[in-house]
């Protein structure tokens, strides 16, 4: 029995170190290893995220040696604060709407409001509130990473697995909380640092190896631009929106039958197919066209040029990768793509409509049997004559 108790006392008391050096080696990894190799918005947010989680680890080791219920309560906040950061993160990485406000303000509430409540009565129940909020950004990571296209589901596995982890605990904790209102506080809060405590560790080495991967997936020639492929896209809509420059077009072009065309080939030959796919479509198009890979089988081209070079531009692509299988006796369906043709002036240079008119007008070219692009209601097959595509 004594045995027992003395190996429990020596597990817990090398909890703090084994935190501090998880963290520091994690935190070191993220800020040598992705914000030095891609310094963008992304990378800087996961950076705070980890600079965050360490003062705070460091704290709360110290506030647990000198027994300081104020700072053991800060140091708390400080560690919940990589939710929201890391969520910032990803959804600067995806090119989304960066909504940095409510990370911001959990950040600066949360460590505030533990610290102040530290030693009064309302603590327990902020705890839990600050506890439940950060399992929702939990949750929202993951949400986001599910979203995620054109990266490995094993890339954002671990991550995902954590944070939904998380969320889970965060969402016990509130039902815990209504289903046992008489237990004691103390204990509650107990068990919440624990997992906090416990959370951080798994969260931090999840998010390190996940970060750390899709960092490195990025090309050397896109260092300081953002992650997302379509970041290259919206900054230049932006810029052209500073010059009121009205002819530029937005194509989404998309391989048909795409799930047909993988269960019919090997992974090596789909995977071959896709490189050659995104060749034709970028050798089709004008140098000075901005292309954006965003999914198997699907890219973005941004593309100057008036109506009547779009529509010459739409002719020399579908016709490429209509040629692709004449030599290609290996596969039976017929390779052809769709595209959603979108002009920066019906958007009124806002780039997510742009996106969404293109995307609504890919999918009705691919409902329609594909080999043909749509713009403003009208679909115009390939062979068709150029007169008969309609702004």
């Amino acid at each position: 029995m004594n045995e027992n108790v003395q190996a429990i006392a020596g597990l817990q008391a090398g909890l703090p170190q084994a935190l501090v050096a998880v963290v520091t080696i994690c935190a070191a990894t993220v800020i040598g290893l992705v914000v030095l190799h891609r310094p963008d918005r992304a990378a800087i947010a996961w950076a705070a995220a980890f600079g965050l989680g360490l003062l705070g680890t460091y704290a709360w080791v110290a506030a647990v040696e000198l027994e300081l219920p104020a700072m053991r309560a800060l140091a708390s906040g400080l560690m919940l604060c990589a939710e929201p950061l890391i969520w910032l993160g990803v959804r600067l990485y995806a090119g989304r709407r960066s909504t940095w406000q409510a990370a911001v303000m959990f950040v600066a509430l949360v460590p505030v409001t533990l610290a102040l409540t530290a030693e009064s009565e309302v603590f327990p129940v902020f705890f839990r509130i600050c506890f439940a909020g950060a399992g929702v950004f939990a949750a929202l990571i993951t949400f986001e990473l599910l979203r995620l296209k054109g990266v490995p589901r094993d890339v954002l596995l671990p991550l995902m697995l954590a944070s939904g982890a998380f969320a889970l605990t965060a969402a016990l904790n509130v039902i815990w909380s209504f289903t046992a209102p008489k237990l004691d506080g103390d204990a509650q809060i107990a068990v919440l640092r624990d997992f906090n405590v416990i959370g951080t560790l798994v969260t931090s080495v999840a998010a390190m190896v996940t970060i750390l991967l899709l960092a490195r997936m990025q090309s050397p020639n896109r260092v300081g631009s953002s992650a997302s492929p379509a970041a290259v896209i919206r900054g230049r809509i932006e810029r052209v929106r500073e010059h009121q420059e009205a002819a530029w077009s937005l194509l989404d072009v998309r391989l048909d039958g795409i799930v047909d065309v993988r269960e019919s080939t090997a992974p090596s030959d789909f995977a071959r197919m896709l490189k050659r796919f995104t060749a034709r479509v970028v050798a089709a198009l004008p140098p000075s066209a901005d292309v954006a890979p965003i999914d198997d089988g699907r890219l973005l081209a941004l593309v100057p040029g008036s109506e009547e070079a779009v529509t010459h531009h739409l002719r020399n692509l579908l016709g490429r990768v209509s040629a692709m299988d004449e030599r290609d006796d290996s596969s039976a369906i017929r390779i052809s793509a769709s595209v959603g043709w979108a002009t920066i002036l019906e958007a009124r240079f806002d780039y997510d409509k742009l996106l969404a008119l293109a995307d609504e007008r890919a999918q009705r070219a691919v409902g329609l049997g594909g080999d043909r692009w749509e713009r403003s209601g009208s679909i115009a097959a390939a062979t068709d004559d150029p007169t008969t595509l309609r702004g």
